[in-house]
C-alpha cells in the first residue's frame, strides 16, 4: 500500500475524476497540460509519441485518449502475462520493467520503462493476441493510459495532429524492432564477459558518455542478459580489476584503457 505522502505526489489525472472535469480544465486554461505536475508534464513532453505536437495539441489530444491514471506500488503488477490488452501505457514517474516467466518460474527481463517511455502499444494494437510478458512497477509509479484503437480509428479526418501521431507511433514500433536486435546481439555473445561489455558499450554509445546509470539492479541486470547473478557479479569483478570499468550499484564508468586478458 501506499503512503498518504506518496499519494499525495500523484493526484488524479482527471481533476475531479471525469473526463468532463478534464474538458472544463482545458477550455479555462486554453494551452498547456492542466492537471498534471511538472514531473508528469515533462514525461509527456519528452515522449515520442508526441515529438512535433505543440502544447495546445496535446491538451486536446488527451483529452480524447487519455482513459485512466492510475498509480502502482513497488513490485505491483501493471499489465499481468496472458491478458488481452486494448490500451497502451505511458509511465509519467517512476520505473518499471517488462519481464517474462516460463513454465518453470524462470524470470527473463526484456527491458526496462522509464518517464516518458509507452508500453504495451504493440498488443494494444493487436488486442486478439494474447500478453507474452509483464510489466511490474520498480518503484512507486504513475501511469496514464491510452485509447490506441481511438488513435487508429480516428481516419485521416483528424487532420495533421492525427498524422504527425500516427508517424511517431510508427517510429515507436520501429524502434521496439531495433532495441530486441540489440538485445539479440547482447545475449547471442559467446562468453558472459562478452555480454557485459556489448551492452554496457552500447549504453555508453547511446548516452554519448563513458560515465552513466543502468536502469538495473545486479539481479535484473543478470536476468536480462540471461545470466546467473553470481556469475554477473563476479566478471564484473574481474572488469574493475583489469582496469576495464568502474562500477557501483548501478553506475558504470568505462575506461579507455583496457589490459589484456587470457
Amino acid at each position: 500500500m501506499l503512503s498518504r505522502q506518496q499519494m499525495d505526489l500523484y493526484p488524479p489525472f482527471f481533476p475531479g475524476g471525469t473526463k468532463e472535469d478534464w474538458h472544463m480544465k482545458t477550455e479555462k486554461a486554453g494551452k498547456g497540460l492542466p492537471g498534471l505536475n511538472g514531473a508528469a508534464r515533462q514525461a509527456i513532453r519528452h515522449c515520442v509519441l508526441f515529438e512535433g505536437i505543440g502544447d495546445c495539441d496535446l491538451t486536446d489530444l488527451l483529452g480524447t485518449l487519455a482513459e485512466q491514471r492510475r498509480v502502482y506500488a513497488r513490485d505491483e503488477a501493471v499489465l499481468h502475462q496472458g491478458d488481452r490488452i486494448t490500451r497502451m501505457g505511458l509511465l509519467l514517474s517512476g520505473s518499471a520493467r517488462i519481464e517474462q516467466y516460463d513454465y518453470w518460474g524462470s524470470r527473463h527481463i526484456v527491458n526496462a520503462i522509464l518517464p516518458g517511455d509507452i508500453f504495451g502499444e504493440s498488443y494494444a494494437a493487436a488486442p486478439q493476441s494474447v500478453l507474452g510478458v509483464s510489466v511490474i512497477a520498480n518503484e512507486p509509479a504513475s501511469v496514464l493510459f491510452l485509447n490506441l484503437p481511438g488513435l487508429l480509428q480516428a481516419g485521416t479526418a483528424a487532420g495533421p495532429v492525427h498524422a504527425t501521431l500516427i508517424r511517431n507511433l510508427v517510429a515507436l514500433l520501429a524502434s521496439r524492432n531495433v532495441m530486441l536486435n540489440e538485445k539479440l546481439t547482447y545475449v547471442t555473445q559467446h562468453t558472459l564477459r562478452d555480454k557485459l561489455l556489448a551492452y554496457l558499450s552500447a549504453e555508453s554509445l547511446r548516452r554519448r558518455s563513458d560515465v552513466f546509470d543502468i536502469p538495473f539492479d545486479r539481479q535484473q541486470l543478470a536476468d536480462f542478459l540471461n545470466a546467473d547473478r553470481s556469475a554477473l557479479s563476479n566478471e564484473l569483478s574481474k572488469l574493475r580489476k583489469e582496469g576495464i570499468l568502474d562500477c557501483r550499484k548501478n553506475h558504470f564508468r568505462l575506461r579507455t584503457e583496457r589490459t589484456s586478458h587470457p
